[in-house]
């Protein structure tokens, strides 16, 4: 009688998540008008053809609020290039395969004659969904700090390149735009959007520099648009904020390079102790064995 509960109360939830992602709610006038004036999108384009894998990744996109799952993942998103769609499409399918491959396993211990108790196995099987429920934002967090980390080492380039430019009698604006045009990768090429911007609009490159680094949630674009908002139109000035902002970026690369070598070297403790466990087991055993075989003499 339970199971048939459960059952039932199982097919009217899909039922229902299902009538929501094909039946969605209209967008918010706000995230209308956020996506329109967002910089590089066109005001007008042709909607590129959708395959059947973009169909089913809006669908998850349509399903995952109405699990619940509300948060705002823009940012990180705008970071790494990804989509919504894409997101939503590998959480619901991490946490179908967690349970599917949670029933698998106890049906093989079942044949083998191993099964776990039903409720261990329900609880394994919540705890795996969640896992792969979870596992997508996880690597999309990790890569966006691996992005972030190569705008900031690209960033310090940019400065010191400028400041040659600068050295060279080069003015602002044209060292600003020669420095972006001499590296290539995403980061340089954001610096290019923004200087774009900032020209096409008429303002001024530290205010897109520090929109960029809102956008993008990197604190040294908005401290170096700062910076040199206080060093004012001098050039000498602006140019000992820009050396100064790329020794301290430089700084912090150092530190944090010398962190991950401490921390990669204490991990490598782990193999090693893991090691000299087993090697200690295997030399103590024949002793231990024999301990106990005296101990308790055979009749």
């Amino acid at each position: 009688m339970i199971a048939l509960a459960l059952l039932g109360a199982g097919i009217g939830a899909g039922a229902w998540l299902l009538m929501r992602a094909l039946a969605p709610r209209p967008l918010p006038l706000m995230a209308i008008e956020s996506t329109l004036s967002r910089p590089g999108v066109p005001a007008t384009s042709e909607a590129p053809a959708r395959t059947a894998r973009d169909r089913v990744a809006g669908v998850a996109a349509r399903v995952l609020p109405a699990l619940g799952d509300r948060t705002d993942r823009s940012q990180l998103l705008r970071l790494t290039g990804r989509t919504a769609e894409r997101l939503a499409l590998d959480k619901l399918v991490g946490a179908a395969g967690g349970l599917t491959g949670t029933a698998l396993l106890g049906a093989g211990l079942t044949l083998t004659g191993l099964a776990p108790p039903p409720a261990v196995l329900a609880v394994a099987a919540l705890l795996v969904a969640a896992g792969g429920f979870l596992l997508p934002d996880l690597l999309l967090r990790d890569e966006a700090e691996k992005r972030r980390r190569a705008f900031r080492h690209a960033l310090s380039s940019y400065l010191d390149l400028v400041n040659v430019i600068l050295a060279g009698g080069g003015g602002i604006e044209t060292s600003l735009h020669a420095a972006a045009e001499a590296g290539d990768g995403w980061a340089f090429a954001s610096i290019r959007r923004a200087l774009d911007r900032a020209r096409l609009t008429n303002r001024s490159p530290w205010d897109t520099f520090a929109e960029l680094g809102d956008d993008l949630g990197i604190e040294e674009l908005a401290e170096l648009a700062a910076s040199v908002e206080l060093a004012g139109s001098q050039g000498a000035r602006i140019r000992a904020s820009l050396a100064a902002k790329a020794d301290s970026l430089r700084g912090h690369q150092v530190a944090e390079t010398e962190a991950a070598a401490e921390a990669a070297t204490e991990r490598m403790t782990i193999p090693v102790a893991v090691l000299l466990f087993g090697f200690l087991v295997f030399i103590a055993y024949p002793a231990v064995q024999q301990i106990t075989t005296v101990s308790n003499p055979v009749p």
